[in-house]
């Protein structure tokens, strides 16, 4: 408001002279008081005639607020003068506000005398002539609203500090009134949602969120608004159909008197740490299933390995057709029995097959061939193998057999028919995914992906699909031991599994390989002859199971073989010392109760080192016999075992 001219007190609105000398005195030392106490001053302005706004009078704090004598401040150039630089544009809409005869109340910046600036409030009124239409003058009042300003620029501050403070968190920060209405969220909404936080202000928990996410949310959430605090997992599968896992707590807010005005609601995204527990239990659930493994193959191994050899000696003397049908149905389920000993052992405890360089693009296309030979027609099944891919140090047995059980599963979740994807790639595996992330070492990567267009697999289940003895197909069509397998190669040969499943929409299995060092030579295997007979050679066959010693007996008496047998450790040792000579190889079962093999080996080792030894175990793996002979060489025999594979196995210790 542009001021010319002014007059330093307000005219006397009845026209009568001025009061006595004493009463102005008076008067002056009382507007004196009152203007050392008072925040704000009133004004009067006229319009002049070239329509500049001429300032009349001020009273109350005017010098105060300002700094400045009347006579000063009209000087220097009156209010638009004194007016922030920076609000002179405020101060133009101001004015024109008033010159289209409205009431004002605004607020802006003035500078006072010394510098400061002083936010003031102005409350004005136009004074219009009706008769000329337009604007004679204002009056209206200045208050001094530094201190509120700056207060509330401070409280601005502080909920600006506490806004950054509550978005940085990596969490779900959230109020919710008592209508269960968001009031406030932080920015992780937004990331999460992908959609702006007025999406959620003013809206019901209800209106936000899936009917099955408020069914869970809801007794929580009416537990809160009757003040209690209350924490819990929240478990969903999201947009992404992948699983999620939640931390909720839940702070009441209560008011002066106890009412409950809503509650503060922190949510944690704890889905990596609660899949990690999970994987560390399914890792021990595994371990002790692996030792009870051990003794559960020890004693069934024992007692399929005369099945298995006793159906060899009789298919020798058998000549009957369907008898020698039945013997090799026998055999047969004797050899498949062994097969599911093996599985159990293998993903509890590993049989420690050597591992050799292999290119895995082979093994790609064997499996290929298969699955184009023998799935139903209705599943297409296409590869990619990319350049690049390194060889992996493995057992090529075990890999394929991990590729056949993952690619069996795939076909059987598509009974309807679908697409069978087997892909393969070189990945690199960072550090920080060593134990955290599975890994088990970091490092060029040999990825075999196997997906489907499947029915998927429910994420309740996801984390139980590799325990042994865990299946989804009816009874007769599984025997839940494929993915508890799997798992196991994989582990032993230092790898580890991705799984990305969604209902409806499939499951890719990435099973993550070391690549072989490049000074590690492809091995080639050699064909096996079939063993010629025995020489009366002297065999002593040592093992507690009678069935199985005697057994063993009949076959090699039957090839050649001069054989006698024990019960125990003792009774071994008892009569080889009688006649050493007679005693060539001694074929030792080696967990016994008294003295086992490996005692009974140590022994004679003593005194004949020369001596030539085969062990046999029904649960222990190669490498497991190994440790537990030490430095004793000696060729082994997993039970159970055929004619076949113990005719061989002799004949080589004998060699030795």
């Amino acid at each position: 408001m542009d001021t010319a001219a002014a007059m330093n007190e307000p005219p006397r609105p009845d026209g009568m002279a001025d009061p006595a000398p004493e009463i102005a005195a008076a008067n002056e030392e009382r507007y004196r008081l009152i203007s050392s106490v008072a925040t704000d001053y009133v004004f009067s302005s006229a319009l002049a005639p070239d329509g500049a706004l001429i300032l009349q009078w001020v009273a109350g704090a005017f010098e105060k607020i300002t700094g400045y004598t009347f006579a000063e401040y009209v000087a220097r150039g009156g209010w638009r003068a004194a007016v922030h630089p920076d609000d002179l544009a405020q101060d133009d809409r101001d004015l024109a506000t008033l010159r289209a005869n409205r009431d004002l109340r605004s607020e802006l910046r003035t500078l006072a005398k010394d510098g400061r600036v002083v936010w003031v409030e102005v409350a004005a009124h136009p004074v219009w002539d009706e008769s000329r239409n337009r604007l004679v003058g204002i009056y209206g009042a200045v208050k001094d609203v530094t201190r509120r300003k700056q207060a509330e620029a401070e409280s601005q501050a502080t909920t600006d500090t506490l806004n950054a403070f509550v978005d940085s968190v990596p969490a779900f920060g959230a109020f919710v009134d008592a209508d269960e209405r968001y009031r406030f969220v932080n920015r992780y909404h937004e990331n999460w949602f992908k959609d702006s936080r007025r999406h959620f202000i003013g809206r019901r928990l209800e209106e936000v969120h899936r009917p099955s996410t408020y069914a869970i949310m809801r007794p929580y959430s009416r537990r809160a608004l009757a003040g209690e605090t209350v924490r819990y997992e929240h478990e969903m599968t999201g947009r992404d159909g992948q699983y999620y896992c939640f931390d909720v707590q839940y702070v009441p807010r209560r008011a002066s008197d106890g009412t409950v005005l809503g509650y503060f609601s922190l949510v944690f995204d704890v889905t990596e740490r609660v899949l990690r527990d999970r994987q560390l239990l399914r890792t021990q659930r595994l371990e002790s299933v692996g030792r009870l493994a051990g003794g559960i193959a020890h004693d069934l191994n024992n007692i399929l390995s005369p099945v298995l050899m006793g159906a060899d000696l009789l298919l020798d003397l058998v000549q009957d057709p369907n008898g020698r049908n039945l013997l090799d149905m026998i055999k047969s389920s004797a050899q498949r029995g062994g097969a599911i000993l093996r599985q159990l052992l293998m993903f509890g405890r590993g049989e420690g097959e050597s591992h050799v360089a292999l290119d895995l693009e082979p093994l790609i296309r064997d499996m290929l061939k298969i699955a184009a030979e023998t799935f139903p027609k209705n599943v297409s099944v296409r590869s990619r193998v990319e350049p690049g891919l390194p060889a992996v140090l493995g057992n090529v047995t075990h890999l394929h057999q991990v590729l056949m059980n993952l690619c069996i599963n795939a076909r059987d979740a598509m009974p309807g028919g679908g697409r069978l994807t087997l892909d393969a790639r070189a990945e690199t595996v960072e550090p920080e995914q060593v134990n955290a992330g599975g890994a088990q070492t970091a490092g060029p990567h040999a990825v075999l992906e196997v997906a489907d267009t499947g029915t998927g697999i429910p994420h309740e289940i996801l984390d139980k699909i590799f325990d042994p003895f865990f299946s989804t197909k009816p009874v007769g069509q599984g025997t839940g031991l494929g993915l508890s397998t799997v798992l196991g190669i994989v582990r032993r040969h230092r790898g580890f599994i991705r799984v990305d499943s969604r209902p409806g929409a499939g499951t890719r299995f990435r099973i993550y390989l070391p690549a072989a060092p490049a000074e590690v030579p492809a091995v080639a295997v050699e064909s096996a002859a079939a063993p010629p007979p025995g020489q009366g050679e002297g065999i002593l066959v040592v093992d507690d199971e009678a069935a199985a010693r005697d057994v063993v007996r009949q076959i090699l008496s039957q090839h050649g073989y001069r054989v006698e047998t024990a019960a125990s450790g003792e009774e071994a040792l008892a009569l080889y010392d009688r006649d050493p000579a007679r005693i060539q190889l001694v074929v030792t079962d080696l967990m016994m109760p008294g003295m086992d093999g490996t005692a009974l080996l140590r022994h004679l080792r003593q005194t004949a080192p020369q001596l030539r030894a085969v062990a046999m175990t029904g649960g222990l793996s190669r490498a497991e016999m190994a440790q537990a002979l030490e430095a004793d060489s000696a060729e082994f025999l997993l039970k159970p075992f055929d004619a076949a594979v113990l005719l061989e196995t002799v004949r080589r210790a004998l060699r030795a």
